[in-house]
């Protein structure tokens, strides 16, 4: 370990987090490109639908904080960080009265020698039905999901580095009740964190989403002349994170996390993001983060609360995210750790 002052580890963590905000956006523009000409390929994209209001809160600049259940979303390497069993469930109210509930659960095992976590996610909305003769409506609806289940295993590698994956069962139900197709894949996730030894300073890299295409069942056959034909298949959103987190500020009663972090979507240009959390007294947070390169959703905020109840500490958490046209995003999420 470092063992210069807190106010030159504080600086050198500054210096380093300057440099990586020059040198990743200059990268970003030259290669800004990459991946956006396949925009609008991928299949099961409500998994790009972040998890946790923590972590939007701060911008879903959380590759390198990931030290809550969420992290089984943003980088399975952080489950590591937690010693305690933990519940945590999460609320999302999507535009077009869309919905995303999502459960994780953290299994710190002494055996395994890390952790493991399960999580389940659904994502839900109603759809009027229409035809060509009825254009407003035949004055049927049905329903439209997506479903995740899935597990997850992290470790202490070192007492620098924290290493984890995971895998995960998705289906998607493109309208089943009126005649349309399912799809479903099993995907992967891993991460990594990494301490380097320069005060509170990590950095981070996962990929998620990792596997087959996603081809629907059944085949299409054509309302006019009878044909059928077999559908294509499309790739999950595969997405790969890094990044880095530091605490400028730590001390007894308050603590200040920054994070910054760059996005490479398969089927969009890259992201840039950055957050921040301010913790006071160990129970009251308040979070802002940004989105650099979106069109929408760039602006997030947040505020949660933690308390002790007996052997069981709760965490809520709420965040809002400015979606502009598409209207606003609310979160919420709440987390006992027992």
């Amino acid at each position: 370990m470092w063992t210069s002052s807190p106010v030159r580890r504080a600086f050198a963590a500054v210096a380093l987090l300057a440099a990586s905000a020059v040198a990743l956006p200059l990268a970003a523009h030259a290669q800004g490109s990459l991946g956006g000409q396949r925009a609008g390929t991928s299949s099961a994209t409500f998994l790009r639908i972040g998890v946790g209001a923590r972590a939007v809160g701060m911008g879903e600049s959380f590759v390198a904080v990931a030290n809550d259940p969420s992290a089984i979303y943003w980088n399975p390497a952080g489950l590591a960080s937690l010693q305690r069993r933990e519940i945590a469930f999460s609320h999302t109210q999507w535009p077009a009265d869309v919905t995303y509930e999502h459960l994780t659960m953290i299994l710190p095992s002494r055996k395994l020698g890390g952790s493991i976590a399960l999580q389940f996610g659904v994502l839900g909305t109603s759809i009027d039905e229409t035809s060509e003769l009825q254009p407003f409506g035949t004055g049927r609806s049905f329903s439209y999901s997506d479903l995740v289940i899935g597990g997850a295993y992290s470790r202490r590698w070192t007492d620098k580095l924290l290493v984890g994956a995971g895998v995960k069962f998705v289906r998607e139900d493109l309208g089943s009740q009126v005649g349309g197709p399912t799809s479903s894949a099993m995907l992967f996730d891993v991460g990594s964190i990494y301490y380097l030894g320069l005060g509170s300073v990590r950095i981070a890299t996962s990929l998620t989403n990792f596997g087959a295409a996603l081809k629907p069942s059944g085949s299409y056959v054509s309302p006019y002349d009878g044909s059928t034909a077999d559908y294509d298949g499309f790739d999950p959103p595969l997405m790969f994170r890094y990044g880095l987190a530091f605490e400028p500020i730590e001390r007894e009663h308050q603590r200040l996390t920054t994070s910054f972090e760059v996005n490479q979507p398969a089927d969009n240009e890259r992201m840039i993001k950055a957050g921040a959390e301010w913790l006071f007294m160990n129970s009251l947070a308040i979070r802002s983060g940004y989105n650099f390169r979106a069109d929408a959703l760039k602006l997030s905020a947040g505020a949660g609360f933690n308390g002790t109840f007996g052997n069981y500490r709760g965490a809520l958490d709420y965040a809002y995210t400015d979606g502009g046209p598409l209207g606003a995003v609310h979160r919420l999420s709440l987390g006992v750790r027992f």
